[in-house]
């Protein structure tokens, strides 16, 4: 690789780290944002709205990534790539002006549409520039930098937005300095060139009469047999890991949520003094006067200790005298920890989820270097989904963040850094951006449904499990890695072979 190599591959992966930068912005504020533009919700409506902004974004991800896709292939690498930056860069400033849930989910669609665009543009261009020794490395090393566009925007949860400990911005904060990134739209324009390969394909288009010749055509993806087959390939691929992750892998906080309590010790000590009263009339007595705050958590802890039982407020009040209902919400109660202390549990857990994930992109990177693309994504599927099941089904303490969460990071995202290598190799030039957008964002547009039936499922699972409904929910919805273990059966094997082209 010579110095311009370099450049190029330094500019692409700035401009996918704060692409993913961005993402983890939405993903780990997404529930404080909830609680503020919803606050007259319980935390299921708020899980479930949010699910919905999530499936917005990812449905904007989706036709940004094929229009954008399509205009890579047509107007050029370079140029389409600085456009993508700027479109996800200003509409996410624009995010932390919403004052509704539907402002706020318009403003995710727009910037869905710069996000999705850039990941196909930059691979393509990364892939067309560097030397065919070095790209399968350049590529898998491009997608693992987008782990510390994560880790980024994971720490900034825990500096920006608590008012103890950090600056107290709020979510907000977090938007406005996501609109920064603009910045590098416009050096792009500036300094980068379009790739020979490209300059190339656009020449050959011009000249030849064929009619499958033509640059960003999406319809060849399905008349073309190899291509045809190479498409449905790569969407259902895209579907497990996309599935696989935005379904459920980047529902860490709320995961979060779910297990870990919050109270100050003020009230929790409030708690722990009526659970002390061993006088029914006393006890009686109390809980009347009992702040209405004190009053809410002991019916929240009430509901984590027992979630089958579907008890009225007056019911669990008139229940505190029995034994095992104190023990259980005093078990509750000592895990509890303040809104600040969860803020900054969400934030070290996104950044070890993103460490877990830079190691588990790059290892695909090096195993698909000596073992194959199919192989090694099918030990990545398998992998993602066990680690899945493992981390919902067993998380219950604060401590096991540091080390469930280095694993959910490395299974979840291992695969995206196949996406990174294997999508451009299954098309040639004149497609290359249009294909792997197309595997992409189509893959994304069925994956939206995940988030989008996670929170009505969690609600109609809710109560009939020990564990959360939302739980249940998101081991369900990881079934998706299947479809693509499943799609393997028809995949090529690209490793050691030039980028493909029409016969």
């Amino acid at each position: 690789m010579n110095g311009y190599h370099w450049f190029v591959f330094v500019l692409a992966a700035c401009g996918w780290m704060f692409d993913t930068m961005d993402q983890q912005i939405f993903t780990i504020s997404r529930s404080i944002t909830m609680k503020d533009l919803l606050p007259d919700y319980d935390s299921i409506m708020q899980i479930k709205y949010g699910g919905y902004a999530t499936s917005i974004f990812m449905i904007g991800w989706a036709t940004g990534g094929l229009i954008f896709g399509m205009l890579g292939d047509r107007w050029g690498r370079a140029k389409t790539m600085a456009l993508t930056i700027l479109c996800y860069s200003l509409c996410t400033g624009l995010s932390g002006l919403a004052r509704s849930w539907e402002m706020f989910a318009i403003f995710r669609f727009l910037t869905g549409a710069g996000v999705g665009g850039e990941f196909a543009v930059g691979a393509s261009l990364v892939a067309e520039v560097m030397p065919d020794k070095a790209r399968p490395q350049a590529l898998g090393l491009l997608q693992a930098l987008s782990a510390v566009g994560n880790i980024i925007g994971a720490k900034m949860l825990g500096v920006v937005v608590p008012e103890t400990g950090g600056l107290g911005w709020g979510w907000r904060g977090l938007y406005f300095i996501g609109a920064l990134p603009a910045l590098i739209g416009a050096f792009v324009f500036l300094k980068l060139r379009e790739p020979d390969k490209w300059l190339k394909a656009r020449e050959l288009a011009r000249q030849s009469k064929s009619s499958s010749s033509g640059l960003g055509k999406i319809n060849e993806l399905f008349t073309i047999p190899r291509w045809r087959k190479n498409t449905i390939v790569g969407v259902s691929l895209a579907v497990a890991g996309v599935l696989g992750l935005w379904g459920v892998g980047f529902y860490a906080p709320e995961l979060i949520d779910s297990a870990i309590p919050a109270a100050d010790q003020k009230t929790v000590k409030a708690v722990e003094t009526v659970l002390a009263t061993k006088n029914h009339d006393d006890l009686e007595n109390l809980v009347k006067t009992l702040d209405p705050n004190v009053q809410k958590t002991i019916l929240n802890f009430y509901s984590r200790a027992f979630p089958k039982d579907k008890a009225t407020a007056d019911e669990v009040f008139k229940k505190l005298n029995d034994t095992a209902v104190k023990d259980g919400i005093l078990k509750i109660a000592k895990k509890a920890i303040t809104e600040d202390e969860k803020t900054k549990l969400k934030s070290n857990g996104a950044v070890l989820q993103q460490i877990g994930a830079f190691f588990g992109m790059y290892c695909f990177s090096l195993v698909a270097g000596r073992i194959g693309r199919r192989l090694s994504f099918l030990l990545a599927l398998m992998l993602g989904w066990v680690i899945v099941l493992i981390t919902f089904g067993l998380f219950s303490e604060p401590w096991q963040v540091w080390f469930l969460w280095p694993m959910l990071g490395f299974g979840t995202l291992a695969p995206f850094g196949g996406y990174a290598i294997y999508f451009p190799e299954l098309f040639p030039t004149r497609l290359r951006s249009t294909g792997t957008s197309f595997c992409y964002n189509v893959g994304r547009y069925i994956a939206a449904l995940g988030p989008f039936i996670l929170g009505p499922l969690a609600q109609a699972l809710h109560g009939k499990f020990m564990l959360p409904g939302f739980r249940i929910a998101a081991m369900i919805i990881s079934c998706a890695y299947v479809i693509g273990m499943v799609s393997l059966i028809w995949a090529p094997e690209t490793a050691n072979q030039p980028l493909p082209e029409d016969q």
